[in-house]
């Protein structure tokens, strides 16, 4: 894994391949290795050249002090594009990473050749503005959390079914359930530039002037980015098409990995 020093962070980075390029931006908490469950691959076999990297807050990329903003995240896309010579690019982006995504392409349309929105593209819910205030309020407080508390703040993100599946349970949390708290300021950086993006009530007007072809990826059961929220989004994007992946939830990318690699790779194919 290579390392790029930008103005105030430091970002850990992959880059593979030898085709046109796709850079695949990570959602909030995500590691950049969490791609190689079938996204990478999939798109690496296709002849896509395929870079990937951990955003600021999330190690091995470093954690400057909170909070962050999407904006800052973008300037670090950016400066990770001008540094791999990467003019023009397809753009992937997962949850928060779509917003990053979503960003570049409307203020520099000129660095995409096209976008795929992956469980991100909708007018914020409820549910998003609330879950994003407790979990900026819980990071900022200090409060020591218990070993599992990364675990279950994954997991309920998976379909109903599975979370009352104990053999299932029992199995996802043999892999996960010991993993060490997300740290700060990492996690308080994070949140704080999700909670700041959902309730801005203005983002979405960016939608209709959107040039570039997207893929707005939706899943059957992701409670954070609903499958009729993110229709409707694509329905105000001009060249959107809108897919959406049955039996999935928010957790797709790393729960169907192969389906969601094969929809990126027909879009960007098309």
């Amino acid at each position: 894994m290579a390392v790029l020093e930008l103005d105030d962070v430091r970002l850990a980075y992959e880059d593979r391949g030898d085709g046109d390029p796709v850079v695949l931006v990570c959602g909030c908490g995500q590691p950049a290795i969490s791609w190689d469950l079938g996204i990478a691959q999939g798109l690496l076999e296709a002849g896509f050249r395929v870079v990937t990297f951990d955003n600021r807050g999330v190690a091995p990329s470093s954690s400057p002090p909170a909070p962050y903003t999407i904006d800052q995240m973008v300037g670090d896309t950016l400066g990770l594009l001008d540094h791999l010579g990467i003019e023009r690019t397809r753009l992937v982006g997962y949850s928060m990473g779509g917003w990053i995504a979503e960003t570049i392409c409307a203020r520099h349309p000129e660095r995409v050749e096209a976008a795929a929105f992956v469980g991100s593209c909708n007018e914020s819910t409820s549910w998003e503005k609330a879950i994003g205030t407790v979990e900026l309020a819980i990071a900022r407080s200090g409060v020591e959390l218990p070993r599992l508390f990364y675990a279950t703040e994954t997991l309920r993100y998976l379909p109903n079914s599975e979370l009352q599946d104990d053999a299932s349970m029992d199995a996802w949390l043999g892999m996960i359930g010991d993993l060490e708290v997300w740290p700060n300021p990492g996690r308080e950086g994070q949140y704080a530039a999700c909670l700041e993006w959902t309730l801005d009530q203005e983002r979405t007007q960016a939608w209709p002037s959107l040039p570039q072809p997207v893929l707005v990826l939706a899943f059957e059961h992701d409670v954070d980015s609903p499958p009729a929220r993110a229709r409707e989004a694509a329905a105000r994007i001009p060249n959107a098409r809108f897919v959406e992946i049955a039996e999935a939830s928010h957790l797709a990318p790393m729960t169907h990995a192969r389906p969601v690699a094969a929809e990126l790779v027909k879009f960007f194919r098309s």
